[in-house]
């Protein structure tokens, strides 16, 4: 109801519309305003193993879309029901616009079913349907004999060629099942018959399967297969449940390069060669196959490269396509996105940023601050602007290099058989994943994960040098994480919700119950209330230093993924959230201690958090020159640690 949004409903004659009117009228326009319906409930008989804990609607799907065709159907068509209700009022649905919304749905279910059909009624425990109820028989067969009449005419080249799918429109559902064998043989296009099969419920007429042309039906799907550019990650993992019906490429390595031979689409040999030189952004083409990177050709014939989805799109699963993101910059050396070019400290965003806003919108022109210049990446283009002085510098995409032997590592590496995902980032270590609890990798610091870490670090550290950087790898802790953000983007109505990478001060004694169990501030204490009894995280690593235990060999720190979503300034009083809105039960997702530029953040729920590094630091030794012309070592101690860090506090 702000002045925009009254303007756009001016425009289109709904400003009479009250707020609950409105919510009505989206609903009933956009199903993306409706909390998903339960899979298993659809597909198993109206039985979901999680019954009143699941979080999905038990309603039949095709009842909400208007399409049921059962006036019969076993499937809830009630939206009024305790459980359904309570499902809508976590995306703010309550009882009035539900009821407004049943109405509607009911009226479109009886206008649906209103024209003479025959009435199926589900009967799962065979898996097909029962002998249908004739309903309006004459009627059926007056519609069927004039179809047949329509069917017998060849096609016409002019506008006249649709009547026969205008009148098959008026067909019942599953009427004609003994005349489809005809239908197969028929002259009219194959619009026409598709439309018969489309209007006929799944079971009906599988007695004639046999009839069709299998050799067409083979043709489609090898169409199909040819048509796609996706390796299947199921496939490539381990097996594929849906097998010659999967839509996607079926390879055991997640990338393949073909070659059109001007009829079919055939396989390179010498693949892991070409995928290596690819994968180098220094390298336009790979000359011993005479294939050029840049137009995707072999000699005169178009090359293409399969890959499995993009990790971005999939972040818990294994075995998808890490792309990198490049520039060129004056001495025609390719930088990567987020890694400071030699001579600078300036970054750029990271090359899983841009992939992720590539991903959104592979047309976008994408605006972005280094250091003191403002840019545009032009993703069609491939071209990266400065705004300001118009220079322009080439931009490049390319996937992460995988071996077969490490598809191997990863596929031996993994634990769970049940899944092709163990819920992973896709950069983890395979060979470190444990069945259960954590294990903590130190990572190399010639990899732009250290540098991106050290960068944060060292932003309000400076005279501070790094150990060691470790990556803890709790599989179960990262998929309550990531059902967490799922849950909180679903209650935002599908926004992203605001993810922080926060430092946390902790004691070393509860180190390792953290990374095993997360972080509780019940167990492992709570190192301020001023915005409320919960786990405390700061923007700036100064901060969490004064908390930090010094030891024999320096200090210790955490780095951790942290779902702050909304927030509001926080109170010494609050242990949860406080609520948005006085009406509804929607709490904030966090506290801080100023909202216009927090610095401190407090999170009271724990599935928001995830301990993903550990930094072991020491302050670096500084030479003092004495009168006696002796350099010496001085160190200065935890007291005068903690009071810098708490001057950047104030500052």
């Amino acid at each position: 109801m702000n002045a925009e949004n009254k303007k756009v409903l001016k425009n289109h004659d709904l400003s009479g519309l009250s707020e609950n009117e409105l919510q009505v009228l989206l609903l009933q326009n956009d199903a993306f305003f409706l909390p998903d319906t339960c899979q298993l409930y659809n597909k198993k008989g109206s039985r979901c193993a999680h019954q009143s804990n699941c979080n999905k609607l038990h309603v039949c799907y095709y009842f909400l879309k208007g399409k049921c065709k059962f006036p019969q159907c076993l499937m809830s068509h009630n939206l009024l029901d305790d459980h359904a209700l309570r499902v809508l009022e976590t995306v703010g649905i309550d009882g009035k616009i539900a009821s407004n919304f049943q109405a509607i749905c009911d009226y479109k279910h009886m206008e649906f079913n209103r024209a003479p059909k025959k009435v199926y009624v589900h009967n799962f425990r065979n898996n097909n349907l029962k002998r249908p109820v004739v309903r309006g028989t004459k009627e059926v067969k007056t519609t069927l004999e004039t179809v047949k009449c329509m069917l017998d005419v060849p096609p016409s080249k002019g506008p006249s060629s649709t009547a026969p799918a205008k009148i098959q429109d008026q067909l019942p559902t599953a009427a004609g099942d003994k005349d489809k064998g005809l239908s197969a043989n028929s002259t009219p296009s194959s619009t026409a018959r598709a439309k018969i099969q489309d209007q006929l419920p799944t079971g009906a007429g599988d007695k004639d399967k046999g009839k069709k042309n299998s050799s067409s039906d083979e043709a489609s799907k090898d169409n199909k297969k040819d048509n796609c550019d996706e390796i299947c990650l199921f496939y490539v993992w381990k097996y594929c449940k849906n097998r010659d019906r999967c839509q996607s490429v079926h390879y055991h390595l997640p990338y393949k390069w073909e070659v059109h031979d001007g009829l079919n689409w055939k396989e390179l040999s010498m693949m892991e060669e070409i995928e290596k030189a690819y994968c180098d952004p220094k390298n336009s083409s790979f000359p011993s196959k005479n294939i050029n990177f840049q137009t995707m050709t072999c000699s005169s014939s178009l090359v293409r490269r399969l890959s499995t989805p993009s990790s971005v799109t999939k972040p818990t699963f294994l075995l998808t396509t890490q792309w990198i993101w490049y520039w060129k910059n004056n001495q025609d050396k390719w930088i990567e996105y987020g890694e400071p070019e030699e001579g600078t400290s300036t970054t750029s965003p990271s090359s899983a940023v841009i992939e992720n806003l590539y991903q959104a919108d592979p047309c976008a022109i994408v605006p972005f601050q280094a250091g003191q210049h403002q840019y545009e990446l032009n993703f069609k283009e491939m071209i990266q602007t400065n705004t300001h002085f118009k220079t322009r510098r080439q931009v490049c995409r390319r996937p992460k290099f995988v071996s077969p032997e490490d598809v191997q590592k990863i596929k031996t590496g993994q634990r769970d058989s049940s899944i092709p995902n163990q819920t992973c980032p896709s950069h983890w270590d395979a060979s470190a994943l444990p069945d259960f609890g954590y294990k903590a990798v130190v990572i190399s610091n010639t990899t732009s994960e250290y540098n991106e870490i050290k960068q944060l670090f060292h932003q309000t550290m400076k005279n501070y040098s790094i150990l060691k950087i470790q990556r803890i790898q709790n599989p179960s802790l990262w998929k309550v994480f990531q059902w967490q953000k799922e849950k909180m983007k679903k209650e935002n109505g599908g926004k992203e919700v605001q993810e922080k990478r926060l430092f946390h001060g902790a004691d070393v004694t509860f180190m390792e119950t953290v990374c095993s169990q997360n972080f509780d501030w019940r167990i492992c204490g709570s190192n301020g209330t001023n915005y409320g009894k919960g786990s405390y995280f700061a923007r700036d690593a100064c901060y969490s230093h004064t908390y930090c235990q010094s030891t024999l060999q320096g200090h210790s720190m955490f780095v951790a993924r942290v779902l702050v979503g909304d927030y509001v300034k926080g109170n010494a009083a609050y242990v949860r959230p406080p609520m948005k809105c006085a009406a509804k039960l929607w709490l904030y997702d966090s506290c801080v201690d100023n909202e216009f530029n927090p610095a401190v953040f407090v999170v009271f729920e724990k599935h928001q958090i995830y301990p993903e590094y550990i930094i072991e630091y020491r302050e670096e030794r500084i030479s003092v020159q004495k009168d006696t012309g002796i350099n010496v070592q001085k160190e200065t101690g935890t007291r005068a640690s903690r009071e810098e860090g708490r001057k950047c506090v104030i500052s």
